[in-house]
């Protein structure tokens, strides 16, 4: 038999994607905004406070998504990949996952059989998780 090994998102990982993608989003949108201005003579004043603006709506986005997410929790246990939120309880068996990947933001996305995936999202250490997952996946997990 083996131990109950568990996943929660973390706030850290959390802010830190935040920072990442809110600094990249208003970068792009300066630069989107100063070619526009250039190419069309509009002043480059409308610029920054609207690059401000739409970063901060993609900001309070990713705290939404943070809200919904911040108490989930996965367990890995007897042939079964558990998922814990607010709605309940779900099980995946192990047999159904067909692959097990990370993605930026300390995200694992687990595709199933069917072609649907799951992300586990906001993760400290993502390519454990998925090393880990894969591992139980294949075979029993060494004490």
């Amino acid at each position: 038999m083996t131990s109950r090994l568990s996943w929660a998102p973390q706030r850290a990982v959390f802010l830190r994607r935040a920072a990442v993608t809110a600094l990249f989003t208003f970068l792009a949108l300066l630069a989107v905004g100063f070619l526009l201005s250039f190419y069309t003579d509009l002043p480059f004043l409308w610029v920054i406070p609207t690059a401000l603006l739409l970063t901060a709506g993609f900001l309070f986005d990713d705290a939404l998504r943070w809200r919904a997410s911040k108490y989930d929790r996965w367990h890995l246990e007897g042939g079964h990949l558990i998922h814990e939120d607010g709605d309940g309880t779900a099980q995946l068996p192990l047999s159904e996952i067909d692959r097990v990947f990370t993605r930026f933001g300390g995200r694992v996305v687990v595709e199933l059989s069917s072609g649907q995936r799951i992300a586990m999202g906001y993760l400290p250490y993502p390519a454990k998780t998925a090393e880990t997952i894969e591992t139980a996946r294949r075979g029993p997990l060494a004490d």
